[in-house]
């Protein structure tokens, strides 16, 4: 059995290791019920068209807004394979399984409201998913905000 103190290391250095901080990154901190927190409505003047870059383990960015019959371009980068999955009530099509660079993935958005996404790898929400979560939320999770 290694000493607590060893263990608590290797925690910090595997979550550091994962693209993860102990404290999280600010976008998506745990809440109580072990949810992501999805970012919210960046704000400003909604575009006709955006690109979300699906990097490895995070998008970037992670809230866009976009006006009524807008489009968001789903852009994979980095080398890891990830999933845009809608998650919540709200849903949108076309939707991504978990693909690998290089991919687009265009979805217009028709009808106002807010869709939340995450990858179903590191955006999962405990382990409800079946791929792993275990019983914290990923890091992986963004927001589309249509108005």
């Amino acid at each position: 059995m290694r000493p607590v103190r060893q263990v608590g290391i290797s925690l910090i250095v595997g979550l550091l290791a994962c693209g993860g901080t102990p404290t999280g990154n600010g976008n998506n901190n745990n809440n109580n019920n072990n949810q992501p927190n999805y970012p919210g409505d960046p704000g400003g003047t909604p575009s006709a068209a955006v690109t979300v870059n699906v990097n490895d383990d995070v998008f970037s960015p992670a809230s866009v807004v976009v006006s009524v019959g807008g489009t968001v371009t789903f852009h994979w980068v980095g080398t890891n394979g990830h999933s845009v999955t809608p998650s919540g009530s709200t849903s949108f099509s076309p939707t991504s399984p978990i693909d690998y660079p290089p991919k687009d993935m265009v979805v217009t958005f028709s009808t106002p409201g807010t869709y939340h996404f995450r990858c179903i790898i590191h955006g999962a929400n405990g382990s409800s998913d079946g791929y792993g979560g275990g019983s914290s939320p990923g890091t992986m999770v963004g927001t589309v905000t249509v108005r």
